[in-house]
């Protein structure tokens, strides 16, 4: 993922490079921005927990375009009217679905003691995109995100991207701290247009992972 402020990603042209993957964020709430975090009592937590993970859940199984908020809310158990107290937006509450669905990434990540950067960039890359591999409607969902219009869904997009590319730049820990935007941002938009190429049948995961692999080696070897 390519680290953008909101205003840089919706000047730039719609694409992949924010779009990193998976598992990643190790802050104590990924599904929400630091505007709401702490501001709701015990039973708001819960139910707005409970329709997040309905989220998650249909974003895996349905395309973006074909859920429709109340789905959501149907599959959370509450009224739709309750699902907008806590969400302005389709964008919005799905952008939280997404920092849900891609927590803990970072804080997964062990590299071998005496691992070269080559075979920690390969490694940490082919991880993220085997987070798609079994869940390719997200990719989807995520080049939705990018250009999303809606302030507070951005936000929350911007943290995920931000989370990401440090979790991805924790493999660069013995290359000089210039490096490393530079090299997280031409890995991030390998492995995005790679998997925007399998969403559009131009090859398959084989090939995500052949493309990540032949850029790691090009840019470290």
């Amino acid at each position: 993922p390519v680290d953008r402020t909101p205003a840089d990603r919706r000047s730039a042209a719609p694409g992949p490079r924010s779009a990193g993957p998976a598992p990643g964020a190790d802050e104590a709430d990924p599904t929400a921005s630091s505007v709401r975090r702490g501001g709701l009592r015990g039973g708001q937590r819960e139910r707005r927990e409970r329709i997040v993970d309905a989220a998650v859940r249909m974003m895996a199984e349905r395309d973006y375009e074909k859920i429709q908020v109340k789905d959501v809310a149907d599959e959370a158990g509450v009224a739709l009217g309750t699902l907008y107290r806590y969400f302005a937006s389709k964008d919005h509450l799905f952008a939280c679905a997404l920092g849900k669905w891609g927590h803990g990434f970072g804080g997964r990540l062990v590299h071998p003691a005496g691992a070269s950067a080559l075979e920690r960039v390969t490694a940490i890359y082919l991880k993220a995109a085997r987070a798609f591999e079994g869940d390719a409607r997200v990719y989807e969902m995520i080049t939705q995100l990018e250009c999303t219009r809606d302030a507070r869904a951005a936000e929350i997009y911007a943290e995920f991207v931000h989370t990401q590319n440090r979790a991805f730049a924790s493999a660069l820990v013995d290359l000089p701290a210039e490096q490393h935007r530079e090299i997280v941002w031409v890995m991030g938009a390998v492995l995005s247009e790679a998997l925007r190429s399998r969403m559009l049948g131009l090859f398959d995961m084989a090939g995500v992972y052949e493309r990540i692999e032949t850029a790691a080696r090009l840019i470290l070897k």
